[in-house]
């Protein structure tokens, strides 16, 4: 509660001074003497208002007239450096610098060195030192030490009789001073050091504010710069997939009337037949590299709808049967799931990823050998894929590569030479967009099994 309080006070009073843009005004060393001084001068003002009553009461009590003229002189001018909106940062400084230095002579004047005045003559070195800079505090304890210098001058030749003068021999004065004002250099200096050090540390946060923002524009600048790459890059895939579709969809187009359409030979239908081949392969590439492409700038939206699990794998079976039958695999679906139950997901992209893996294990898995797609509960809240061959398999130093664009693990693979090396990298991003994440086990000359959970499992109503 006193620190908010205490917050706030000070806050009134930089709005009284008009120095709100104070900050962007000086250099931040200035700054910062500035604003402490600020807080020194409040928080006097609030201590030596609650302090002046009880010393003016203990002064007049010990009838001490001179300590009660003072302190009403001191407390007047610090409420006029105080309040007095007119005066300078600078000359408040001044004022409240000259008008504690003088009280703390009068206190020692008056009390001697055993009153609170050397004390004050001390920390009025150091303050001048925070909240002025070192050769301030240098000239406040030189200051000092020409009044010291006086006092022994008065008492050697004993021009006036005062009884601070008579406390104790020349030397020992003497040697108290001398010790005061070396004390009171040395301070000054250590903190003199330690605000160069301090502002030190200012200038290198500074210096590394500025490289930060600096940095944090060419961030702005290269996050603009991707984004209109990727711009450019999605107008430049559309008109590619326009460009390179519609030509590719004609020369099937006319293969196919053309084939259908003349009286050729077997020979020339082989040849026909060929350009069909080659072109779908075209087609394909191409579009495994634009969905590649899309998914890597964000270019996806999700449609999530209910799914027949059982319906999906068969059609899955159905496009990819054909090529099984090619690589005398044999293609099974295993459904381990009540009927009535659905899946919520997006059923274009899950289609394709499974059959991009399919496709892959029927690849990789030699004749007369089985690729079996198994779907199961977990816990009755996931549903789990599994698509299990009995291929090549893959060596545990290729694992974590496969998921990789382009990348082919058997080069001796006649079938996966002709592949993109994309299926995997599809299928991969199409589960992480359904939320799930795809696990591959396998075993080199074994098999491989890939398998992968999606949530959102629910009883068709």
């Amino acid at each position: 509660m006193i620190r908010d309080f205490l917050r706030k006070y000070q806050r009134w009073y930089i709005s009284y001074l008009d120095m709100q843009n104070h900050k962007n005004e000086t250099d931040r060393l200035s700054y910062y003497r500035d604003k402490l001084f600020i807080s020194i001068i409040t928080l006097t003002v609030l201590l030596g208002s609650v302090a002046y009553v009880p010393s003016i009461t203990a002064a007049i009590v010990l009838d001490k007239l001179f300590i009660l003229y003072i302190d009403t002189l001191a407390i007047i001018l610090l409420f006029f450096a105080f309040f007095y909106k007119p005066l300078s940062l600078k000359h408040r400084k001044q004022i409240f610098t000259v008008n504690f230095f003088v009280l703390s002579l009068c206190l020692v004047l008056d009390l001697g060195l055993g009153g609170n005045g050397p004390i004050l003559l001390y920390m009025v070195s150091i303050l001048v030192t925070l909240y002025s800079g070192t050769k301030a505090g240098v000239y406040t304890v030189l200051l000092t030490a020409l009044f010291y210098f006086l006092v022994l001058v008065i008492k050697y030749f004993k021009i006036i009789e005062i009884n601070f003068y008579v406390e104790g021999p020349f030397e020992g004065l003497m040697t108290v001073f001398i010790n005061n004002i070396l004390f009171s250099l040395l301070t000054v200096f250590c903190v003199a050091f330690l605000i160069k050090q301090l502002n030190k540390a200012l200038l290198k946060e500074a210096e590394l504010q500025d490289r930060l923002i600096e940095e944090n524009k060419l961030t702005i600048k290269a996050k603009e710069e991707a984004e209109q790459s990727d711009r450019l890059k999605t107008a430049f895939l559309g008109n590619m997939s326009h460009e390179i579709n519609t030509p590719m969809y004609s020369v099937l187009g006319s293969a196919a009337l053309l084939k259908s359409s003349l009286n050729i030979d077997e020979k020339n239908k082989e040849y026909f037949n060929i350009i069909e081949t080659n072109s779908n392969k075209i087609l394909k590439v191409f579009n495994d590299v634009v969905e590649v492409s899309k998914i890597e700038s964000g270019l996806y939206t999700i449609n999530k709808e209910s799914i027949n699990i059982e319906s999906l794998l068969e059609n899955v079976k159905t496009d990819l049967s054909p090529l099984a039958k090619a690589h005398k695999v044999k293609l099974m679906i295993t459904v381990e799931i009540k009927q009535g139950y659905r899946l919520l997901s997006d059923q274009e992209k899950l289609y394709e990823a499974l059959k991009h893996l399919v496709k892959n294990a029927i690849i990789f898995t030699k004749p007369y050998g089985v690729v079996n797609v198994i779907c199961n509960i977990l816990n009755n809240k996931k549903v789990e894929f599994k698509i299990q061959d009995t291929g090549i398999g893959i060596a545990d130093k290729d694992l974590d590569k496969v998921r990789l664009p382009f990348y082919k693990v058997d080069l001796d693979n006649e079938s996966a030479l002709h592949g993109t090396g994309l299926g995997l990298t599809i299928a991969n991003a199409y589960i992480n967009i359904l939320g799930g994440k795809i696990k591959i086990e396998s075993a080199l000359g074994h098999g491989t099994q890939i398998y992968f959970t999606l949530e959102d499992y629910k009883k068709a109503p």
